[in-house]
């Protein structure tokens, strides 16, 4: 068997085994393809397996920027990973993963981390119960309107967007920054709504909501209290109740009186790739810190 990166005339393959991988679903090829298109897209990363000159399992590492303990850390998300339906069981997703994993490293990566299943991945070097989601549900009539309006994101809106995304979450661990490209505070699914909310013309929050769930944006940014209540009383009207994405540490999450809740589970998982980066954090949520928290990028929401 032979790993190595991805080239162009691979696309095609990759794309067919994704599909029949994942039980001929479109949508991870689809995901493939998207994350391509990041200005963070490295082709040494995306892996292939051939076996007697046939490509039989593909596998990307997309690198990422996620906060950890206060700091911007450098990291990989193994997602997708697809092994042909009839190579299954043979190794190549190990292999697949090993070679990734050597590679993200040798590129300064300290961890890999996915939603994977518990059972396999542990054995490859991945920890469960690494992060988790979080939740802060707000009843419609605790909200506080105000002069807010909302726009589709523009170019010249990115500058305070990475801004705004600081401020929101620079404290939640695990918290995946998004790209400098309008691609990446976009989503692919036309069911699901981009915003940008400003106030006197000045960008003062972000959301992501898809048509099926009004009740629960996928991510919710605001500048400060005021337009936390603002943005959020318009997306209630009609609802009882908006449950945001708030993480304990998310800014936003004081500007309501009740608390936000982070839940991990077994399948979160992460791989350490260098040393000393990924311990504290386990040592500090032993501790009592809460468990970070990710939200998935707009890629990920053709899933």
């Amino acid at each position: 068997m032979e790993i190595r990166p991805e080239t162009p005339r691979d696309y095609a393959l990759i794309a067919d085994i994704q599909a029949r991988a994942f039980g001929g679903s479109a949508q991870v090829p689809a995901i493939v393809a998207l994350h391509r298109q990041r200005a963070a897209f490295d082709p040494e990363l995306s892996l292939v397996a051939e076996q007697d000159g046939q490509v039989v399992g593909h596998a990307l590492f997309s690198p990422q920027v996620i906060r950890l303990m206060g700091a911007d850390v450098p990291a990989v998300n193994l997602s997708p990973i697809g092994v042909d339906p009839a190579a299954q069981g043979t190794g190549v997703g190990a292999a697949l993963i090993a070679a990734g994993h050597a590679a993200a490293a040798e590129r300064g990566y300290a961890l890999s981390f996915l939603i994977g299943h518990p059972s396999y991945y542990p054995r490859l070097g991945y920890q469960p119960h690494a992060f988790g989601a979080a939740a802060l549900t707000v009843p419609a009539d605790a909200l506080a309107p105000g002069p807010v309006e909302a726009i589709a994101p523009r170019p010249g809106d990115i500058p305070a967007l990475e801004a705004l995304w600081r401020h929101e979450e620079g404290d939640v661990d695990f918290a995946i920054r998004p790209g400098p490209q309008l691609l990446d505070w976009l989503s692919p699914n036309p069911a699901i709504t981009t915003r940008v909310w400003l106030r006197g013309g000045a960008v003062v929050g972000y959301t992501r909501l898809h048509a099926a769930r009004p009740d629960r944006p996928l991510l919710f940014l605001a500048a400060d209290h005021a337009a936390a209540h603002a943005i959020a009383a318009i997306l209630t009207a009609g609802l009882p109740a908006l449950t945001l994405p708030l993480h304990p540490a998310s800014a936003s999450a004081a500007a309501f009186a009740q608390a936000a809740e982070v839940q991990s589970w077994d399948a979160a998982m992460v791989c350490p790739l260098r040393p000393g980066v990924y311990e504290p954090y386990l040592a500090a949520v032993a501790a009592g810190r809460p468990i970070g928290r990710v939200i998935w990028p707009a890629a990920f929401d053709l899933e």
